[in-house]
């Protein structure tokens, strides 16, 4: 999870951490690239507004030129409401576009659940 609001990760980390699932956290660009160097994540939840310089474009970015990351299913999760911004991120391999305030917890744990590989009992 990708958001420079601690409130929502630190909520968000909580509620997926009752089903036992791993969540990494970043507030920043610099902070999701070093995590995704040392995890590869069924899901990246990324908020649009990030506060630094290259922001969430620049963790895209990021994202489609590792190949080993390729798979990764991206969902955007922002309170930016624009039509016109959700069809070019959508062309560009985002899986949702999802607006903070229209959701509940539950429904974005849901979406990002419905994404998730079911993990294999040895």
């Amino acid at each position: 999870m990708v958001d420079d609001d601690a409130l929502i990760l630190n909520t968000l980390k909580q509620r997926f951490a009752t089903w036992d699932i791993d969540v990494v956290t970043a507030t920043n660009p610099e902070e999701a690239k070093a995590a995704l160097e040392k995890f590869v994540p069924d899901v990246v939840m990324l908020d649009l507004l990030l506060t630094k310089d290259e922001g969430s474009q620049g963790i895209l970015d990021y994202i489609k030129s590792q190949e080993r990351l390729a798979h990764i299913v991206v969902l955007i999760l922002t309170n930016l409401d624009k039509p016109e911004l959700k069809r070019y991120l959508l062309a560009q391999g985002v899986k949702e576009y999802l607006i903070k305030g229209s959701m509940t917890l539950d429904d974005i744990y849901n979406k990002v659940l419905g994404y998730m590989e079911p993990k294999k009992n040895i």
